[in-house]
């Protein structure tokens, strides 16, 4: 059970696209045991979906289940880990489902757009809070690897290592595309209401149909083929799960409805699309040069979503600004899923970006 915490509570958190949000509830887990004079610290940042318990010591499974204990890739005798739901999530960090206390109700469509900046500004809070004040490393996948990125712009002093897994500094055009008809499948659902559905029915079949279209990113046509290929159902409805593939996404689609709100998988997609290094800054190399961090970063050759291309872009954009990149690829069938999955690959790259 993830641990909770209030913040802002007398000063409100001010957005970087205008508006503010006060106060903050942040739930977040710690595994390991912090040192002496706390320099062992490494913060885990979650992916799109996830939450504050990548490890979960009970029949349910974390994200990062086997990569975290003594002796794994994320070694809890020699470091301590915390991790943290981000803000607009809805695993126990203030969200869009969160009672807005101006009225007493979820803030529904009230909830303000969000920015990678504001999830590493609360991130920073949670840690001022818990007397942290350096960080051994940040680490994270995915939209985790952004965060992870934003931690050295923002805090350049406070970061040593940034360990950046399958994830670029910009979203491409095409994934943000993807990202549109995933908004597209849960706005037109009827029950949506505009994002004001807390007192109504959900609007379940557009946020279960955008769940299947993100999991066909997530993995690649080998795998795939390989678990499925073009095997039918026993029994099956033409217009209905016919091929076992179909019964897959849908199985996904249903399961993904038990903890996911609508309205964070819409504020969260945003939040990826929108990530900019330059904002706030003059432009982009103002904002990477300022990144002291060693940075670790690795891509997956079969990675659907954040392209092979385009992490060696963000490889080469990041040394223009002169920072110091340890660069690794390699091939999984498993594509963009594979940092969650293939311990195997992943162990090694993991451990030298935190003895970095």
């Amino acid at each position: 059970m993830a641990y909770s915490m209030t913040l802002f509570k007398e000063q409100p958190l001010t957005l970087a696209l205008g508006g503010e949000i006060s106060p903050i509830e942040v739930a977040y887990q710690t595994y390991g045991t912090l040192n002496e004079d706390k320099s062992n610290v490494v913060l885990i940042c979650h992916a799109l979906t996830g939450d504050a318990e990548p490890y979960k010591n009970s029949p349910e499974q974390g994200w990062w289940q086997d990569f975290i204990g003594e002796g794994l890739a994320f070694d809890t005798k020699r470091y301590f880990f915390i991790c943290s739901n981000v803000l607009g999530g809805c695993k126990g960090t203030t969200g869009p489902s969160s009672i807005s206390p101006s009225t007493g109700k979820p803030y529904g469509s009230q909830f303000p757009v969000i920015t990678v900046q504001d999830i590493v500004q609360v991130q920073k809070a949670l840690l001022d809070t818990l007397d942290i004040s350096h960080l051994h490393a940040v680490v994270g996948g995915s939209f985790g690897g952004m965060q992870a990125t934003q931690w050295g712009i923002s805090y350049p002093d406070f970061v040593d290592n940034i360990v950046n897994l399958c994830s670029s500094l910009t979203f491409s055009a095409e994934a943000i595309g993807f990202n549109h008809v995933m908004r597209q499948a849960i706005i037109n659902d009827p029950h949506f209401n505009h994002g004001d559905y807390y007192d109504g029915t959900p609007p379940d079949n557009g946020l279960k149909i955008a769940r299947m279209l993100g999991m066909l990113t997530y993995r690649t046509d080998v795998q795939l083929a390989r678990a499925f290929g073009r095997e039918m159902k026993q029994q099956s409805e033409i217009w209905g799960d016919y091929f076992q593939v179909e019964s897959y996404l849908s199985y996904q689609g249903m399961k993904f409805l038990d903890r996911f709100d609508a309205n964070s998988y819409l504020r969260l997609l945003r939040a990826l699309d929108l990530y900019d290094p330059a904002l706030g800054y003059a432009n982009e190399q103002e904002a990477l040069q300022r990144i002291k961090a060693n940075y670790t970063l690795v891509a997956v050759t079969s990675d659907q979503l954040f392209k092979q291309i385009d992490v060696q872009k963000s490889k080469q954009r990041l040394e223009s600004a002169g920072v110091k990149v340890d660069y690794y690829e390699f091939h999984s069938n498993f594509g963009h899923d594979a940092f969650l999955v293939d311990y195997d690959f992943f162990e090694p790259m993991i451990r030298k970006g935190l003895k970095s």
